[in-house]
């Protein structure tokens, strides 16, 4: 029983004149006490009832029904509290006895399932059941997708905050899990087990979720500083239980299998081994030039409604195989010619904009074994584009050839922010930064000309004067007044292929240095 369950009781049930003054329900109530003025320490798992003035100097409880009296304020320390008038104190008090000795008839997996029936909520489930036991839990599919995790009591194990950050487990995560003796000799049942490993110091009992007789996947519940007893083993049982039944009737489309190519993808995104998948991936249509994609909604969509967008990404890609992979849409396209297409390119670009989607594209690959590198591509430069500021993105190349707020990014874009990212020191970067850049700012800060932006785009154009010209919306013979003083000023051979070289790696420098807010001399 939770505070708020027990204040809810005394407040509507029996009608006393209690206020509730805060109700945090970290706590299960195990059983209610008077204060005698003798308690030097209390239980975070009892309700105390008495006067302020019996409370020790020292400690406050964690939750407390107090007699109201004037100008008494309630230490921060009391998370559950509520006063009522002195005449009612001795009544509240044994209905608030009665009412817990009533409520511990209830069996765990009946109160799970009646949180079950009132929210229609995995996560509140998960979380109730968490409360109740005082330690943090985990429900996860057959493959190890994590499918509801406590927040209540959050998980303090690093190996599965970085699974729940995640939102699935990896091949090597799961193979060392399935190896484990204690995981192989479990029964076929939703008996607990101790699971213990090497990598991690928390001990975890596991149970088994079970539907219609079919294993859909387990409930884990991780140990804190408090070793947990044979009871909470024992508990797990239930707890396996309600959310086999809160999955069975609200949320069975958690548990819905994907098709054979599908699940193929998912197994390649956790990391398995190609040679593992060889027989599987001999049924895909291939290419010599495919890409990875990622899609990924600007808002938060659970995993069924990002599935509602199958068929207008198949529109745009129609032999492309496609799977959902945490909060993205994950795409293996074998055709290069409809990902480089313009046309393809314009429909992707309404699309993205109308259902307000961002696609991250990979470099282009050859073999299945290099998807796996190509997805980390594709999500990778779609965390550059959440990653840059608003103001810088406005100053930078890629923001002119491909515009950032069009939604689609390509990892070719920022490949050279990733290695940047490698350096040790990347403040140093400025000193290889090519001098004639450093001149042409330092003369249009002096003159307000746009040499410097000027140069700039003559090489992202390929030395095309025309298409040069358009781009900075000028005369071609301004174009080439402009040619003519970056020479001059900037003392630089443009027809030489190692000095355009550096010059096209400075101005990358240059945008790097700034997303990274390192200040240029």
């Amino acid at each position: 029983m939770l505070f708020s369950n027990l204040f809810d009781y005394l407040k509507n049930e029996k009608t006393f004149n209690i206020v509730l003054n805060c109700s945090t329900d970290l706590y299960e109530i195990r059983d209610v006490e008077l204060l005698d003025g003798t308690q030097t320490r209390y239980a975070p798992d009892i309700v105390y009832f008495g006067y302020p003035d019996a409370l020790s100097p020292d400690r406050q409880p964690s939750q407390c029904i107090l007699v109201c009296e004037n100008n008494y304020i309630f230490p921060y320390s009391c998370m559950n509290r509520a006063t009522v008038q002195a005449r009612d104190l001795f009544a509240v008090f044994n209905a608030a006895k009665q009412f817990l000795q009533t409520h511990e008839q209830v069996s765990l997996y009946e109160e799970l399932v009646r949180k079950g029936y009132s929210s229609h909520s995995l996560d509140e489930v998960i979380n109730f059941a968490s409360i109740k036991l005082g330690y943090p839990l985990v429900f996860c599919d057959k493959k190890f997708r994590i499918l509801s995790y406590s927040t209540s009591i959050p998980v303090m194990d690093t190996l599965w905050k970085e699974n729940i950050e995640r939102g699935y487990c990896t091949y090597d995560f799961i193979k060392n899990v399935m190896s484990l003796e204690s995981v192989q000799g479990a029964s076929a049942s939703i008996e607990a087990i101790e699971v213990s490993c090497p990598e991690s110091p928390y001990r975890k009992c596991s149970s088994k979720v079970f539907l219609n007789g079919v294993q859909v996947g387990f409930v884990l519940m991780i140990e804190n500083n408090i070793p947990f007893t044979a009871e909470h083993l024992t508990a797990m049982g239930d707890v396996s239980r309600a959310i086999s039944f809160v999955v069975g009737h609200y949320h069975p489309e958690l548990l819905q299998y994907s098709s054979a190519d599908q699940q193929l993808l998912e197994a390649l995104l956790i990391g398995t081994p190609v040679d593992i998948l060889a027989d599987s991936i001999s049924h895909l249509r291939v290419s010599d030039a495919m890409y990875a994609l990622c899609i990924q909604p600007q808002a938060l969509l659970k995993k069924n409604e990002l599935k509602q967008l199958y068929p207008v990404i198949r529109h745009i890609f129609p032999g492309a195989y496609m799977t959902v992979h945490g909060n993205a849409m994950v795409l293996l396209v074998p055709d290069q010619s409809s990902v480089i297409f313009v046309d393809t390119q314009k429909l992707m670009l309404k699309t993205m904009e109308e259902y307000h989607l961002d696609v991250g594209i990979s470099l282009v690959f050859s073999k299945m074994d290099e998807f796996y590198k190509a997805y980390q591509q594709a999500r990778t430069v779609l965390e550059w584009n959440q990653r840059i500021p608003e103001n810088i993105k406005k100053e930078i190349s890629w923001d002119r050839r491909y515009p950032m707020e069009h939604q689609i990014h390509r990892y070719s874009e920022i490949e050279f922010y990733e290695m940047m990212n490698k350096m040790k020191e990347p403040e140093k970067l400025a000193d290889f930064i090519h001098p004639a850049l450093y001149r042409l700012n330092k003369y249009d800060q002096r003159t307000g000309n746009e040499l410097y932006h000027t140069l700039e785009v003559y090489l992202q154009c390929f030395h095309n004067n025309k298409e040069t010209a358009n781009i900075l919306c000028i005369h071609r013979n301004s174009l080439a007044y402009r040619m003519e003083k970056i020479l001059e000023i900037g003392k630089v051979d443009l027809n030489d292929s190692m000095t355009e070289f550096l010059l096209r790696m400075s101005f990358k420098l240059v945008e790097y240095l700034k997303i990274r807010n390192i200040n240029l001399p």
